[in-house]
């Protein structure tokens, strides 16, 4: 895919030319976002370069090297021996940054394509699926790393619940994925940088002008705060799962889907 810049769909100004750097929230940059019409998106542009690899990977591990369940993933790869006492910030960063970029390459591979806004103030990580498809990217050893795959078999069996009975209803299966979504604390503030990396790429997924018609999109937030994130944009929890103390909420965008109709219908 060739790193582009939004042209369709929603009516976006034409990508910035460097990103820069700086720091804020995502709670911060959220909160300044209510108000903010469409029509004021800052530049998005999308791409599956190793540059939009890296610098997906860098604002995800910035990001997210704190959360409770992305260290204790992180944590399960260190060597006997070593435990999170021996874990600086920026060994976490380090960890968290390689597997962000392992993650993202496979589902790159898979048809998956990296939004970002306004110089990779906001970037997230989109990929096409389907309910009768098991995870390609994300599968790991129950010996090496118990507490990882536990989660994996918690989100899937969450996403059978909820999930595939709505795909297979209304669009035989298929569905978005969205993951390795992160708002970059060192890069600038830009009013409307989450919300552009999120609202355009939904409302066209859910939108009978999509590619292959309209498509349910779904998450898994991890954390409370995350989860509020994506209830702000129109996601709404369809299930959950608990690991290691830590709950992780399956949540749904149908958009304006009939979700009474069946994929056959005409």
């Amino acid at each position: 895919m060739t790193d582009t810049p939004i042209t369709d769909s929603a009516p976006l100004p034409p990508p910035a030319d460097e990103p820069t750097s700086s720091s804020t929230s995502t709670q911060a940059a959220l909160a300044k976002e209510d108000s903010k019409p469409p029509t004021e998106l800052p530049p998005v542009t999308t791409g599956s370069s190793e540059y939009y690899i890296q610098r997906l990977a860098d604002a995800v591990a910035r990001a997210s090297s704190s959360d409770p369940l992305t260290r204790a993933f992180q944590i399960e790869k260190l060597p006997a021996g070593q435990s999170e006492a021996d874990l600086d910030l920026d060994a976490m960063q380090q960890m968290v940054r390689e597997s962000a970029v392992e993650r993202a390459t496979a589902k790159l591979a898979a048809g998956g394509f990296i939004a970002e806004a306004a110089g990779f103030a906001a970037v997230a990580c989109w990929e096409p699926a389907r309910s009768d498809v098991a995870a390609r990217s994300e599968s790991e050893s129950e010996s090496e790393r118990p507490l990882f795959a536990a989660f994996l078999r918690g989100v899937a069996e969450m996403s059978r619940r909820c999930l595939d009975p709505v795909a297979e209803r209304v669009s035989a299966g298929r569905y978005w994925k969205l993951s390795l979504m992160a708002r970059d604390p060192e890069v600038e503030y830009v009013p409307g940088a989450v919300r552009a990396v999120l609202v355009p790429f939904i409302e066209r997924f859910t939108s009978d002008q999509n590619e292959g018609g309209p498509m349910p999109v779904w998450l898994e937030a991890g954390s409370s705060k995350s989860r509020s994130v994506y209830a702000h944009f129109g996601f709404r929890d369809a299930g959950e799962c608990i690991i290691s103390g830590v709950k992780t909420w399956g949540m749904i965008y149908t958009g304006n889907i009939d979700l009474d109709k069946k994929d056959n219908d005409i």
